[in-house]
């Protein structure tokens, strides 16, 4: 007898069936139950799969073994989504359930899950979802100004728990309000990590606010050392500014001169320290220094403009225009080339990483270059530099990847 090739179709479906029924035997020995008995399904899925599901998902502390569980119920599909939602939603259920639920629904970014994950964040009874509804929120906030807003509604939460976690979640545009939390919420705690979070943001490019003497200056702990800018000319209109840089360390007789010339716009200060707090780099007469406020020291890196630090780096970067590259558009609108440079604080080695392109409009501070005001914000590959009339661009990241001394 003559075996004839099983058609194509049929070949796929009996592979798509088996797999199923893999899926469904590795589900049987993590819940130990028939998923097949039992009464009749729900609009989430059958009875006694959700109940496997919510036995995989019962853990407060996650393990390996958690983690190689819930791998066999991915590969579920659309079925794993609905049952998922079901347990979100499912008042009765256990919280911890309910938050690994959430968190699932997010890394699948399952229909529907973005909307689903707002609600439990704005009207969940329980501390725990919101909070993991907030960690959720963060799959979604490249290109979601609905998460992103959802966040920042949560700055206001009830719990402390909520809020620290909404304030591991804020970008740079974010600052004025992190700079709320920390002058007004009542918990200690959550007062402490918003200043540590404004620091970081201040050097990613954030805006500084005035102080009592109109200065310029950066945030911290009161008895630490902080960056100051003083200027000596000001365009109130263009927001631009030329002055004094120099550092206060509280207790010392005297300042800590760094530049004279120091531009400033929109009240971005090219200037940040280090995690110790014992060195600063800045920007002064369109030049990158690194001072060492330990010794004294202070080299220069060469021509370049714009210094930001890029988070768990132990680095940062800055940019240099490309001679000859300037672009008259008409209307007085330039475009602008830059290399990317990255560099470490404890060395005096460069490294050009990339280009940026930069597009000046005399109306938007008096044509100065965008990259002026420009920020290291969060993208979905990692952070990147952007800002109008900005290409962005996606920084490096591991921290061996930075100049070494």
């Amino acid at each position: 007898m003559t075996l004839r090739p099983m058609p194509p179709h049929r070949t796929l479906a009996l592979c798509r069936l088996a797999r199923r029924a893999f899926v469904l035997a590795g589900m049987w020995a993590l819940g130990g139950c028939v998923l097949w008995g039992g009464p009749g399904g729900t609009r989430h899925g059958s009875r006694p799969m959700m109940a496997d599901v919510r036995r995989v998902l019962d853990v407060d502390e996650p393990s390996p073994a958690y983690f190689r569980a819930r791998a066999r119920l991915e590969v579920l599909g659309p079925e794993l989504d609905a049952i998922l939602i079901g347990l979100v939603e499912d008042a009765t259920a256990d919280e911890n359930v309910r938050a690994n639920a959430i968190a699932l629904l997010a890394e699948r970014r399952a229909a529907g899950s973005l909307d689903l994950i707002r609600r439990q964040l704005a009207g969940s009874a329980s501390d725990v979802v919101r909070a993991a509804a907030a960690r959720a929120l963060q799959r979604f906030l490249p290109d979601s100004a609905g998460a992103r807003n959802a966040l920042r509604a949560a700055a206001g939460d009830p719990s402390s728990l909520v809020r620290l976690t909404v304030l591991q979640r804020l970008d740079v545009e974010d600052a004025p309000l992190v700079r709320t939390m920390v002058m007004r919420d009542e918990n200690a705690e959550v007062r402490t990590i918003a200043r540590q979070v404004l620091e970081l943001l201040e050097a990613r490019g954030a805006p500084l606010t005035r102080d009592a003497r109109r200065d310029l200056r950066t945030s911290g702990p009161e008895d630490a050392p902080t960056i100051v800018f003083h200027p000596a000319w000001t365009d109130s209109l263009g927001g631009v500014q030329v002055g004094a840089l120099w550092v206060e360390v509280r207790g010392a007789p005297s300042l800590v001169p760094l530049g004279q010339q120091v531009e400033v716009v929109g009240n971005v200060v090219p200037g940040f320290f280090d995690a110790t707090r014992s060195v600063v780099v800045f920007e002064a007469d369109r030049e990158i220094r690194i001072r060492d406020l330990r010794t004294g020291n202070t080299v220069t890196l060469g021509p370049g403009v714009a210094p930001r630090v890029v988070p768990f780096t132990g680095g940062f970067v800055f940019v240099r225009e490309v001679p000859g590259a300037r672009r008259e558009l008409g209307g007085d609108v330039t475009e602008l080339d830059y290399e990317v440079l990255r560099a470490s604080f404890s060395s005096t080695t460069v490294e050009v990483v990339g280009r940026i392109t930069a597009t000046a409009r005399p109306e938007v501070r008096r044509g100065a270059s965008p990259v002026r005001w420009m920020v290291v914000g969060e993208g979905a590959e990692g952070f990147v530099l952007r800002g109008p009339g900005i290409t962005p661009f996606t920084l490096p990241g591991p921290v061996d990847s930075y100049p070494q001394p």
